[in-house]
């Protein structure tokens, strides 16, 4: 008898084939929704508490409404990690505006879907920590810090999947994205470090240009960088390590003079970036710094870091 994996939707958990939405849901419509990835390891999830406080913040920022408390998620990633008997495994959590209900009493309503899903983790492929991933630099997209959904994880997602595609068509593995002013911001799916002189330096978020000294080291007031997981990890574990971290503007000049560039999200956690199309990164194989924080990440994930 085939396995049938379950979802969580609005509240009830149900078999994959019998989950639905209204075709007239804005998330389907409008892309107007928000989600979150996360990782799961030995059956627990990493971070759920810091992936619910982003999710809640974007809803809030982007009126979208989030009807289950951070207990009733967290016990729902949960549940669904044991009814799919899943130790390693990818999640996703989104949650949509939903559709127009006409209400008789106040007007017109919304009614949001929220659901999470979970799979057997599919990891990047050993090599590309071995040798580092190329990643090419987009020139006919840029990033808006000024849009609404600047710096959330949103399901206007298109873009992102053409510019991968574009990557993926040149041999590469992530596409890097500037803003309007052409200053460096992230990858399609993670956040970007540099590696310059021992230390590290990365792109502020929104939150960041909210500090006086950041600010005045960026030539840009608004960011389009997403608030990142893991990036908060890295730059906690460099402060662990006594790594210098700058938070500030890079341009492409700065960029390909660096002496290390790796890229972070929940699934790769930190990858090593050793070519920028044919331009290779210091000796083209992953840095010293990278190789440290792959290890203290790794050994912070199965040691004290993780939730259930």
């Amino acid at each position: 008898m085939r396995f049938m994996a379950s979802l969580w939707l609005n509240g009830s958990f149900i078999e994959e084939d019998e989950a639905h939405v209204s075709i007239r849901d804005t998330g389907l419509l409008h892309a107007a929704g928000v989600f979150t990835t996360l990782r799961a390891y030995g059956g627990k999830a990493f971070r759920i508490a810091q992936h619910l406080h982003r999710l809640r913040q974007s809803c809030e920022a982007l009126a979208v409404v989030l009807p289950y408390s951070d207990e009733q998620l967290a016990t729902a990633i949960r549940e669904l990690l044991e009814q799919n008997e899943l130790r390693d495994a990818r999640l996703r959590l989104t949650v949509t505006r939903g559709a127009s209900i006409a209400d008789a009493e106040n007007g017109i309503r919304l009614e949001p879907n929220v659901f999470l899903t979970a799979v057997e983790l599919q990891p990047y492929p050993d090599e590309l920590y071995t040798r580092g991933m190329t990643v090419i630099v987009l020139d006919d997209q840029k990033l808006n810090p000024y849009d609404i959904q600047a710096g959330h994880k949103t399901l206007n997602y298109f873009s992102r999947l053409a510019a991968l595609r574009d990557a993926h068509l040149r041999g590469a593995g992530e596409a890097l994205w500037f803003n309007v002013h052409n200053y460096l911001q992230s990858g399609s799916t993670g956040n970007i470090f540099l590696v310059k002189d021992g230390a590290l330096i990365t792109p502020p978020t929104s939150a960041d240009l909210l500090e006086a000294s950041i600010a005045q080291q960026t030539p840009y007031p608004k960011s389009a960088v997403l608030p990142g997981i893991i990036r908060q990890c890295v730059i906690e574990l460099a402060a662990q390590m006594i790594i210098p971290v700058h938070v500030r503007g890079i341009d492409i000049v700065q960029l390909l003079d660096a002496d290390e560039v790796f890229l972070t999200n929940s699934i790769m956690q930190v990858m090593p970036v050793c070519r920028i199309e044919r331009k290779a990164i210091g000796n083209d194989r992953p840095g010293t710094i990278t190789l440290r924080l792959i290890d203290a990440l790794f050994n912070s994930i199965h040691q004290l870091d993780t939730e259930g």
